[in-house]
Parts: structure tokens; C-alpha cells; sequence
């Protein structure tokens, strides 16, 4: 099946990102990543000790040294527990201080977070324990023990699984290694401006997923940031009461799912005017082709490719064949338009 490319500078005229390099094969990495996201986290809680980490809409903040020493009890009750390296354990609890702790803590005890979709029912969760090969799962009370940190993963392990609704409502498991939770972080932390620290970001998405955690919670803790986390709620406003609650924010409409790593495509609100329809330019070392009979004319299948998009789906060769392709592509299923400045309008969005 032949792919017509369209032709995109990377990072768009907006958001160029020198640390993004190509490869020999001629893929795009980002350069000097951390090896893992354990080692990451750990250097930040270091360096932003007493900075606020998380605040709750009570008021009460946890400073990053509390944070990380709550985390680290919970990794050394889970050790406790038999799990060890790369052992995947499926978090299933609502938005809040315990879900972060209990994210953490698997992370620094070296494990997985496998991430339920947050429908998820009762027996859907059950399934997806089976399917991921899971050694645990924390949906009551946190274990707690001697403080303990892994010593880090390599690059290439993995370090997330998400599961997401597919089309007739099954779920597929989206395995993430420590680059692209770590490239997306890195593409999140260019383009938002975050290397400053000092950041607060309201989460408008469940925890459980990858635009919760993999684009808003992450990239914030590692550069010193302060969530705020509204419990189980989940913030859904028109960009217009967003901007008017929160005017000296920075808006952003974008798109991005679990396979892309949670990122892929940025429209800055500046941008808005001119382009009322689109969801952006890539960013992050994400490239784009068109896949279809119009493909050249600048109509067709979405696909991505880059250092945040997985490799394959866990346990499913069938559903990784038909989604991801030799050359590193990953079929969105998603139809769009592309235009001659590179913003992307979506047409028709997919069913799984």
C-alpha cells in the first residue's frame, strides 16, 4: 500500500524544536533523553523539593518531597508484595491524591502502570488484570513499606499501558516505552514553556489517560510544576469559558491519542482566528502522512510517526498489523485535511 507523504517541516514555523534529530534509519528522536521516566521524576523531586506538587480543590497542597516520600513508602509495600522489575500493576481508582501517589509509587518500585479507560466497568477492569499478565492491583489501600526506589529501566522498556475503547467497545492495551513517555514530555515541555517551572496546570482529563497523565501530569511534575487535581471530576467548558475563568493562561487546542503518546498535532490560541477549524500543526518530532485516493490533493487517512508514538499493542499482532506499519507509521483512522501551511482540519474522526 503505497502512502502519499505530505510534505510538513517539522514542528512546524511555530514550534521548531532543535532538540529533535533524525536518525540514520530516518526516523526523528529526541536527543539526550533521561533513560527512564523513573530516573526523571526522581531528579525533579530532588531539585524542586519544597515546591508545591499537587493541589486538591480543599486547598490541601503536597510538596514534591512529600510527594515522593509517599510515593516511595507505597514502592517499598509493593516490593513487599513480590513486584518487581517491569511487572505490570493495573491502578484502578478515581482522580486524586491517592491515584497520583499510587502512579508514583508503581513507577519508582520499577513496575507498569497499566491504566484501565476510565468507563471501564468492574468486569472490563477484571479483563484487562487478565490480558496485561498483571501481578497486582491497588483499588483500595495503598501498600506501605520502607521506603524504596528501582534502580531504572532501560529507553526502550516499557513504561505505560493504557487501555483504551476500541470500535464494539472492547479495549486494546497501547504500550508505551520510557522514550515516548519521555519524548512526550519533552515535546509537551518545548511547546507549553515549561522549562521555567512554576507552572500550574488545571487537569481537564482523567489521570487514567494519556491526555491526563501523559500530557498534563507529567510534563508538569518534571519541570517543577503544581497540579491541580478537582477529584473525579473532569473539566468539560467551551474554549470561551476557559479563556474567561483562566485569562492569563495559555490556551491550546490540539489533538494527540494513546498510540501518538497522548500528542501529535498543537494549535496555539493565537492561531485560532485564521484557523477556526483546525487542531493544529505537528509538533514533538511527530510527522504526518495522507493515506487514500485524494492523499495528494491533501485529503486522507491521518498517519504518525515520531519518538511519542508506540510500537505496537500489547498482546494483539492482529490489531498492531492493521494499525502500524513497517515504516513507522500508525494509522489514526482519523480523516483530515491538510492545508499548504501545514494546520491540520479534522473531517470525520474514527470509531475505535
Amino acid at each position: 500500500m503505497s502512502l502519499a507523504v505530505v510534505k510538513v517541516p517539522v514542528g512546524g514555523r511555530w514550534l521548531k524544536d532543535d532538540r529533535v534529530i533524525r536518525r540514520e534509519d530516518g526516523l526523528l528522536e529526541y536527543d539526550c533523553l533521561e533513560p527512564c521516566l523513573a530516573e526523571l521524576l526522581d531528579r525533579s523531586a530532588l531539585r524542586f523539593a519544597n515546591r508545591a506538587a499537587v493541589v486538591d480543590r480543599s486547598g490541601r497542597v503536597l510538596t514534591y518531597r512529600e510527594l515522593w516520600a509517599s510515593a516511595a513508602r507505597v514502592a517499598g509495600g509493593l516490593l513487599d508484595q513480590g513486584v518487581g522489575p517491569a511487572d505490570r500493576v493495573v491502578l484502578d481508582r478515581p482522580n486524586g491524591f491517592l491515584w497520583l501517589v499510587g502512579f508514583l509509587g508503581i513507577v519508582l518500585a520499577g513496575g507498569v502502570p497499566v491504566l484501565p479507560d476510565p468507563s471501564c466497568t468492574p468486569e472490563e477492569v477484571a479483563e484487562v488484570e487478565a490480558h496485561s499478565g498483571a501481578v497486582l492491583t491497588l483499588d483500595g489501600d495503598l501498600p506501605d513499606g520502607v521506603a524504596f526506589l528501582d534502580g531504572g529501566a532501560a529507553p526502550d522498556e516499557l513504561a505505560l499501558l493504557y487501555y483504551v475503547r476500541v470500535a464494539g467497545g472492547g479495549l486494546r492495551g497501547v504500550e508505551l516505552t520510557n522514550t515516548n513517555v519521555l519524548s512526550t514530555i519533552e515535546a509537551v515541555a518545548h511547546a507549553m514553556d515549561l522549562e521555567g517551572g512554576g507552572v500550574r496546570t488545571v487537569l481537564t482529563a482523567p489521570l487514567a489517560t494519556a491526555v491526563g497523565c501523559s500530557v498534563q501530569l507529567l510534563p508538569t511534575l518534571a519541570f517543577g510544576g503544581t497540579v491541580a487535581v478537582a477529584g473525579s471530576r473532569v473539566i468539560r467548558a467551551p474554549w470561551r469559558h476557559l479563556r474567561a475563568a483562566f485569562p492569563a493562561s495559555r490556551c491550546v487546542r490540539g489533538w494527540g491519542v494513546a498510540e501518538t503518546g497522548g500528542i501529535g498535532l498543537l494549535l496555539p490560541s493565537e492561531h485560532r482566528p485564521r484557523h477556526p477549524r483546525s487542531v493544529g500543526v505537528p509538533f514533538g518530532g511527530i510527522e504526518v502522512a495522507l493515506l487514500g485516493p485524494d492523499a495528494e490533493q491533501g485529503v486522507g487517512e491521518l498517519l504518525c510517526r515520531g519518538p511519542s508514538v508506540a510500537r505496537r499493542y500489547w498482546r494483539d499482532p492482529s490489531a498492531t498489523a492493521g494499525a502500524f506499519t513497517d515504516e513507522g507509521w500508525f494509522r489514526t483512522g482519523d480523516q483530515v485535511r491538510i492545508d499548504g501551511d501545514g494546520f491540520v482540519d479534522q473531517i470525520a474522526v474514527r470509531v475505535s
